[in-house]
Parts: structure tokens; C-alpha cells; sequence
């Protein structure tokens, strides 16, 4: 049965978000016979109408309002894609219609919202999702094949470290990301998009600690004709290192650092007891880029020679990835919500990562061990 969508916030521009991070994903191939586009809507009739000419949708099925797309006979699913701020008011309608709901990451602009979107997604009946797509990226799943084979033993501890120039200098539009209560900060979009296949993996923290600064006072804003803005105080964290321990027992290591000082990349080590998984890649976002994965097995036995000897040398095995449908995980979000296989987040599961995100503003602010569970 094809899935008939509706998205909120599909704007013409192809380069637009919405546009890059559903679309992308929603013509390949595998997802062709499982969603179709019957709907869009956005804050103008104008704008709607031109969206829907630019993706083949009726004129008629082009909305300036939630409830319209929502209450839609030909809708299935409601997509969710606009600024954190908006994912509150625009999401309820689809619930309180009963239709399947996708909602970009963060769930609402605080827990208290995405309580309220859960506890409506329950009372309704409706399959829902949030847009935690690393979860799904074939990389991670990889890496869960092989730590549930047992390949690498008990999980001892992780390491993640992330190095990324995006939020040196910013858009004008996007200027909302420096204010916490909107919802959209490092921490609470490029951490939590980070931390939540960790914690997908290996399990939940028992406890974290956080260290949050502003290692550059001052940010710079990108007008639309190119230039910038000048120099305003930045008002919000941009290196962040969390460690802590997971409910299994494993040691965490986390640091995500806002540099042009340094190439972007993200390296991820699960270490076990008989193995170690590494992840590489050239960009800092997981759940939008694809990487390598390779499996350290090392030498039949320890080769140590007393206490100084230096440990035989064991073998790292690049392990074959499929590619990604498109854009990070989202195309293959998409497939696993069609197909019902799960391994996607949905609101309860968005709601412990809200609690993360405060545990961890918490812990900055109060130099404390928090938890959130």
C-alpha cells in the first residue's frame, strides 16, 4: 500500500531543506512504490501553489495552514520540516486528525512539548517518527550487526570526537540557532544528533557530566547577497566534551568542537573486549553523510612481554557499507517507517532525548553528574 504524503514546509527551492533532506530520498527507487507526494503546505497560499507545481502536486491539495493538510482525505502521513520552533503547533493537527506523523529533530522546542506530542501521538493511535536518522544510516546499522554477533565481546567504552566549522559563521535566517529557548542549538541539534546513535547502540546513560564553552566570542551572520554581518557576542556553546557511563557499564568520550582550525570529521571508536568497531568520516555530521567502518580483531593471544612489552600488532578490516538512498539516513528512515521493521526513533524515544539534552545544559551550567531516566 503506497504511503500518500503530505509535507509541511516544501518550499520550491530545490536547494531548500525540505527539498535536499525528503525529496532526495523520496524519489529514489526503493521508496517510489512506498510513498507518494499529495500534499504540501506552507506559511502562504503562494508559496504552497508553487511548491506543489514544482513536485507535481494539484494545485488544489496546496495549503497555507496545518489543519487543511492535516484534515486532507488523500493524506496518510504528515511530514513535519520547518524551524524547531513551529514543529509544536504545526504537528498537532495531524495527531488530533489521526494520521502518521514524521517531525524533524528536535521533537518541540523543549520537553515540556514533546511530552505533550507523545502523549497526543499515544492517545491517538498513530505511528510516528522523529527525524534521529543516523539511527538508520547503513553505517550504523552495520555497527549493530556486528556488535550483535558478538564479535567484539562487552562493549567497554566509546570514544566520539567531532571537529566542525558549520556554526563558525551562519546565515541571517538561522540566527535563531544561537537562541537556546528556540530549541536549536549545537547542543540540542548537532549533539543530540550525535549522542543518539550511541546511545542507540549501546544504551542509555547511567549518568553524564558536561563541559560547555564558548571557546569563540563572537560569530558573524551571512547576509543574502554573500557579505557578513559584523562581529556579534556569541551567546552559546560551541565546543562541548560530555563523559559519562552507560546503563551496560561501558565509559563515554565525547568532545564536538567548533573550529576552522581544524578540518571537519568525525571519528567514533566502540571498543570491546575482543574487538574494536572504528567509524571515519570526512564530514562532522553522522546522520548526514556516509563514512568507513573498519573492525579491529586483534592477535590470538595478548603477545605481551611483561609489563612493558608492547602488545602484538592484531588487523583492522575496512567492512563493506551499503551507500545511503540519499542525504544521511533519511531515505532509509523512510523505508524502515513503510516497511514497519522499526529501528527508527519515535516520540518516546524523542522525549529521552529531550531529557538528555537537558541533563546535559544541566550538568554545564552546574558542573554536576546528571541523569535523565
Amino acid at each position: 500500500m503506497v504511503i500518500r504524503l503530505g509535507i509541511i514546509g516544501l518550499s520550491a527551492d530545490p536547494q531548500a531543506w525540505a527539498a535536499v533532506a525528503h525529496i532526495g530520498p523520496l524519489r529514489q527507487k526503493a521508496l517510489t512504490d512506498k510513498y507518494e507526494l499529495t500534499a504540501v503546505a506552507t506559511s502562504s497560499l503562494k508559496t504552497a501553489k508553487a511548491a506543489a507545481k514544482a513536485y507535481g502536486v494539484p494545485e488544489s491539495k496546496a495549503y497555507d495552514n496545518p489543519e487543511d493538510i492535516a484534515n486532507d482525505q488523500d493524506v496518510d502521513m504528515v511530514v513535519v520540516s520547518v524551524k524547531v520552533p513551529m514543529h509544536h503547533q504545526l504537528t498537532k493537527p495531524a495527531l488530533r486528525a489521526k494520521k502518521d506523523v514524521l517531525v524533524e529533530w528536535p521533537l518541540g522546542a523543549n520537553t515540556a512539548q514533546a511530552e505533550e506530542l507523545a502523549a497526543l501521538a499515544k492517545s491517538q493511535n498513530v505511528k510516528n517518527a522523529v527525524a534521529l536518522q543516523a539511527r538508520t544510516s547503513p553505517l550504523v546499522q552495520k555497527a549493530k550487526e556486528i556488535i550483535d554477533s558478538g564479535a567484539i565481546g562487552r562493549i567497554m567504552a566509546t570514544n566520539m570526537v567531532i571537529n566542525s566549522a558549520a556554526m563558525m559563521k551562519l546565515p541571517e535566517k538561522a540566527a535563531y540557532l544561537g537562541d537556546q529557548a528556540s530549541g536549536a542549538s549545537v547542543v540540542s541539534i548537532a549533539v543530540a544528533h550525535s549522542l543518539d546513535p550511541i546511545v542507540y547502540l549501546l544504551g542509555e546513560f547511567e549518568w553524564l557530566s558536561a563541559l560547555l564553552t564558548t571557546s569563540s566570542p563572537t560569530i558573524q551572520f551571512y547576509k543574502p547577497d554573500g557579505s557578513l554581518t559584523a562581529p556579534e557576542p556569541r551567546n552559546f556553546a560551541d565546543c562541548i566534551s560530555i563523559h559519562g557511563k552507560l546503563d551496560g557499564g561501558a565509559a563515554v568520550n565525547f568532545a564536538c568542537n567548533t573550529t576552522e582550525g581544524s578540518p571537519d570529521g568525525l571519528t567514533w571508536d566502540i571498543i570491546g573486549e575482543k574487538g574494536t568497531i572504528k567509524m571515519d568520516l570526512e564530514k562532522s555530521m553522522l546522520q548526514m553523510a556516509e563514512g568507513k567502518l573498519s573492525l579491529y580483531q586483534p592477535p590470538g593471544s595478548a603477545g605481551n612481554e611483561g609489563l612493558y612489552g608492547v602488545q602484538k600488532a592484531g588487523t583492522w578490516t575496512d567492512v563493506p557499507i551499503e551507500p545511503h538512498m540519499a542525504f544521511g539516513g533519511i531515505g532509509e528512515l523512510y523505508n524502515a517507517f513503510a516497511e514497519g521493521k522499526g529501528g527508527f526513533a519515535d516520540f518516546d524515544e524523542a522525549v529521552k532525548r529531550h531529557k538528555m539534552v537537558d541533563a546535559i545544559f544541566r550538568s554545564g551550567e552546574k558542573g554536576t553528574r546528571e541523569s535523565y531516566l
